[in-house]
């Protein structure tokens, strides 16, 4: 086996190390999810036009103008995650774990003989995405390998011009093969290193095939608000807000029980391990005007945040043989890059039946295909042309109710976000409850939120293989305490 041959430098291709980079990445972290406080998440995000909620400010912050009284909120949640995959055989994986939905201070300034009643104040920070998720795929698959697809971006490069996340490990773990890997005995090296390979997996011969992948993390926002109220009529605000991304995926990739191999390879395992960390900026405005005791009206504006982000990815891949294995590792690579998000639109309103029953209803706008990529090492131009092509325009329903048996409040919410995607259909859908305690001074506040929708993973490139049905679960338990001062 040629890995007791010789060691080699393997030189790190540009192209080649950007993989990690892509349209997935635009959209993992343009969207958003109806996160926060449990009132919040009870009435399912829709507070675009009734205001006087914290987590509200990273949506419409036209609602600080309706405080009255200086505010402290603070919110622990529970998050369980459930995967369903379907590739031959149903898999079933889920995570949990705590979260910090929010916590956040309002300072309320009133006004004395001013028309502008109040000019109030907050900071803090609301959670805008979860990223905790166990995914398991497994079936068997007599058509394709992912040594198919190695051995297809392996041929035409030399030994040293191999890729150092796949290919060169492929090549130094036997995995793949040159043609002919006679030694030359005067040099010590390959005599035939001319860039046509084989592969050492018949990839037209039964094998099964897995992958777990295991990501964590999250996006949370800080934000600096200010508005105020004109004769308690029209509201108006602004937030400046400093989204964080921390994101960490690892995804082990095998292949076992194999029907036909050649030199009695018995398993080959690919472990690729990605770290993401980022900071943006962006600006939201908005305002709400109370047509009637009745009857509210809200709009808001929020620009395309932009982040800059620097991230780490790695591989290593690992080759069992009959009497003998071997694994090499790939250099970790390093790369900042810019990203900008969509622009988004929202309207809201709401109305007060019956003076218990509130209801309200927001529709927002975003086109993911505004997405962009940018660096200096690299020109993303591939990338930002797969977003033009492969995402789109949609809009995002908001719906919620409240009832008030003073001092107890039940609430109900719904919440559909479109597909970002121009040809498929992957829409999520969001059911909430809830249940609170306001006495004035202080309020408790519990709510329930299921979200479902559908998506895909790849084993591989799309060349070899059809994408895996994926459903995806998420039950997220919140609580809020809040006081008044």
């Amino acid at each position: 086996m040629k890995k007791g041959l010789l060691t080699l430098t393997i030189i790190a291709l540009s192209s080649i190390t950007l993989l990690s980079q892509n349209e997935i990445d635009a959209l993992r972290f343009s969207q958003d999810a109806a996160l926060g406080t449990a009132r919040f998440t009870a009435m399912s995000g829709a507070f675009g036009s009734l205001g006087g909620e914290f987590s509200a400010l990273s949506l419409n912050p036209a609602g600080i103008g309706m405080y009255q009284f200086s505010e402290f909120s603070f919110t622990p949640s529970f998050n369980l995650n459930s995967t369903t995959s379907y590739y031959g055989s149903k898999e079933n994986d889920f995570k949990s774990g705590l979260k910090i939905g929010n916590i956040g201070v309002v300072f309320s300034s009133p006004m004395e003989n001013s028309e502008w009643k109040r000019i109030n104040f907050a900071i803090g920070w609301n959670q805008l995405a979860n990223y905790n998720s166990n995914m398991r795929i497994q079936g068997e698959n007599n058509t394709s390998s992912l040594a198919d697809n190695i051995l297809a971006i392996s041929q035409g490069n030399s030994i040293d011009e191999l890729n150092t996340f796949y290919s060169a490990p492929a090549f130094w773990t036997d995995l793949i093969d040159l043609s002919d890997n006679s030694v030359d005995t005067t040099t010590n090296w390959y005599a035939h290193d001319n860039g046509n390979y084989i592969s050492n997996v018949k990839g037209n011969s039964s094998k099964n095939q897995a992958k777990s992948i295991n990501s964590s993390g999250g996006k949370n926002e800080f934000i600096f608000s200010i508005g105020s109220s004109f004769n308690e009529q029209l509201y108006l605000g602004a937030t400046i807000g400093i989204p964080t991304l921390d994101y960490y995926e690892k995804s082990t990739y095998s292949e076992t029980n194999f029907e036909d191999t050649i030199n009695g390879l018995q398993e080959f395992v690919l472990q690729e391990e990605l770290n993401v960390y980022g900071a943006g900026l962006n600006l939201k405005i908005g305002a709400i005007l109370r047509v009637s005791e009745k009857l509210k009206l809200g709009a808001a504006l929020h620009t395309p945040t932009a982040y800059s982000i620097e991230e780490t990815y790695s591989t290593s891949l690992t080759t069992y043989f009959i009497e003998e294995s071997f694994t090499e590792h790939s250099n970790s690579n390093y790369f900042e890059y810019d990203l900008i998000t969509p622009w988004k639109a929202i309207l809201s309103a709401s109305s007060l039946l019956s003076n218990n029953i509130l209801l309200s209803a927001d529709y927002e706008i975003v086109d993911y295909a505004f997405s962009n990529m940018k660096s200096s090492q690299y020109t993303f131009t591939d990338e930002n042309n797969i977003i033009q092509e492969l995402y789109t325009k949609t809009s995002n329903i908001r719906l919620g109710a409240e009832i008030n048996f003073k001092p107890f409040i039940i609430r109900s919410g719904y919440s559909k976000y479109g597909s970002a995607f121009a040809n498929k259909d992957y829409s999520k859908e969001n059911y909430s409850f809830g249940l609170g305690i306001n006495n004035g001074g202080y309020y408790l506040d519990i709510s329930y939120v299921l979200s479902q929708g559908n998506s895909e993973q790849l084993m591989y490139s799309e060349d070899y293989i059809d994408p895996i049905s994926i459903v995806n679960t998420n039950h997220n338990l919140v609580f809020t305490i809040g006081f008044r001062y």
